[in-house]
């Protein structure tokens, strides 16, 4: 009986493997098949797509360069009324011949700038899109794709005064509408533009998911058939990009999946409702003769599934008179011994995220203590006044940096840690600092102990290392979505290679072998690990001959755009 039913459950294996494996290698074979076709068909829509923009680029500076258009405005000023019109109309009809061959170009207009004269192959079209222009190239206008020729064509005009006149070619929409059709392979698929990854243009509706999933998916990759899985509430589609540099857009098309596989499934029902009868009939032999020990295996796998997706808390019931309660209580012990390894981790993880806070509080550096300690001592007789403000400068710095114990403090909060530090400098050296800083942004929070060590290389590596460096000045300026916040000192300048080094030395993905810069590279790399890569820091000359080192800090990302 054993090795009948191990006979079964090895046959019922080897049956379902191999029809899993035949099935999805025919499901793979015919997807790929089918995503093949639609990149040939995407790639041949994008071929016609060109010549027609290629056409309408041709048309364009046919007639920018041509010695009729060029000289109408200055013959039109020696020419009598009649004559003038008959050229006018000498070009209208050069133009209009354009269209008669053409089964892309709607409209070719001509504007000139200086008496706004304007000649058209369509009736009811306005001046007021060639009246915009300043350069030359693509320009989509009300759901229309034009392109535009200016003269002088060779240099372009660096002002729109400059521009003589303007040469228009205005592609049909129903044209480009016709070449979605051909981007298709199957009535399950559909296509539309996406100009600017935000003006729709398509000759049917589609789905706003497929229209915002394919924004955030599609890249700007010229020559290139870019492939996505979406998967959405009716099934899984497959979306195709072809990014067309020219006309900044995207030719995207998407293929419900299951559609395509239905036929293949429904192929399969015979084969699944047989296996299904001998499944069940197994399980019943099988559930019979090993009942008590199948059940126990499969609660055990149960609980190890329930463990596996951090369940922790499971445990197995004991019970004595099971032959399987030496292995039940085996397990709950595992069980519990892994709890308290996550919980020690938990705490763990929560301690080294507060010794990392205290390391920054720690790293105070003791030579500028001593100073201060011993510039009191010094003035304690001579000035009492010295004294005073040393102290207080000196208690309320060391209190900022004792007693921090947020993981943010405010832009204002940072700035006043450094006014006292430099304050205590300008008491033992002579230097003058500002600092500026407009009152809508000092709430604004960062990360602590980001300014304060860029203020202290400006003193020590900057000020003392250059005879008679004095002035610090410190600005802090609204950018886009953040902050920069920039320290200047006119102390040594490195050089411009030196400068190129120390931005590639901050940059660096690692921490820097050596001490020599540490500081600057984990503020560096703090700003773009908590605000994103647009943050950071960077190095250049200023109007004193020294150097200033500004932080840029990127508030969209925290924000959520």
């Amino acid at each position: 009986m054993k090795r009948f039913i191990y006979f079964f459950v090895f046959f019922l294996t080897l049956t379902l493997i191999l029809f899993y494996v035949m099935e999805t290698l025919s499901a793979n074979t015919l997807k790929q098949s089918l995503i093949q076709s639609s990149k040939n068909q995407v790639i041949y829509t994008n071929s016609m797509l060109e010549g027609v923009l290629s056409e309408a680029r041709t048309y364009a500076i046919q007639y920018t360069t041509d010695s009729s258009v060029r000289y109408y405005e200055s013959q039109k000023q020696v020419l009598g009324t009649y004559d003038s019109q008959m050229k006018k109309n000498d070009i209208g009809a050069m133009i209009h011949n354009t269209l008669v061959s053409s089964q892309s170009v709607e409209m070719v207009g001509i504007y000139w700038k200086s008496d706004e004269t304007f000649i058209s192959t369509m009736s009811g079209q306005t001046s007021e899109p060639f009246k915009k222009v300043t350069r030359r190239g693509w320009e989509t206008i009300n759901g229309s794709l034009y392109f535009f020729s200016v003269y002088p064509y060779i240099k372009q005009p660096n002002i729109p005064l400059d521009i003589q006149f303007v040469v228009g070619v205005k592609l049909k929409t129903d044209y480009l509408l016709g070449l979605l059709d051909k981007a298709l392979n199957s009535n399950n698929a559909d296509a539309f533009f996406l100009f600017n990854k935000t003006l729709l243009v398509g000759n049917r509706t589609v789905d706003p998911d497929i229209v915002r999933a394919a924004q955030g998916m599609i890249a700007s990759i010229p020559d290139q058939v870019l492939e996505y899985r979406y998967k959405a509430a009716d099934g899984n589609y497959v979306i195709l990009s072809q990014y067309i540099e020219s006309i900044d857009s995207y030719l995207i098309t998407y293929t419900r999946m299951n559609d395509v596989l239905n036929p293949l499934n429904r192929n399969h029902q015979v084969f699944f409702i047989s296996i299904l009868v001998i499944l069940i009939i197994g399980l019943f032999v099988i559930t019979m003769f090993y009942r008590n020990f199948y059940r126990n295996v499969y609660l055990l796998h149960k609980r190890f599934y329930q463990v596996e997706h951090g369940e922790y808390g499971t445990r197995i019931k004991e019970n004595p008179g099971n032959e399987f309660d030496s292995l039940f209580k085996s397990f709950n012990h595992m069980v519990e011994q892994i709890q308290a390894l996550f919980d020690s981790l938990a705490t763990e993880t929560e301690l080294r995220q507060n010794a990392e806070l205290k390391q920054l509080q720690a790293q105070i550096n003791p030579h500028f203590l001593y100073n201060s300690l011993f510039f009191i001592m010094s003035m304690a007789k001579t000035s009492p006044d010295a004294v005073m403000q040393m102290s207080k400068h000196l208690a309320e710095y060391y209190r900022y940096m004792t007693k921090l114990d947020s993981r943010h403090v405010t832009i204002a909060s940072e700035l006043e840690l450094s006014d006292h530090y430099l304050s205590i400098m300008a008491l033992c050296k002579q230097i003058d600092y500002r600092i500026e800083l407009p009152p809508n942004i000092g709430l604004r929070r960062i990360m602590p102990l980001m300014i304060q060590p860029i203020v202290e290389n400006a003193i020590q590596h900057g000020i003392e290392e250059h005879q008679g460096a004095h002035r610090v000045f410190i600005a802090v300026e609204e950018l886009g979505g953040g902050v920069k916040i920039t320290v200047s000192n006119d102390g040594k300048v490195p050089s411009a290679e030196e400068l190129s080094q120390l931005l590639n030395h901050v940059e660096k993905e690692q921490v820097p072998l050596g001490k020599q810069g540490i500081g600057l590279w984990n503020i560096n790399r703090r700003l773009k690990n908590s605000y994103g890569k647009n943050s950071g820091l960077n190095f250049f000359p200023n109007e004193w001959g020294g150097l200033s080192v500004s932080l840029h800090i990127d508030f969209q990302l925290e924000e959520g755009d």
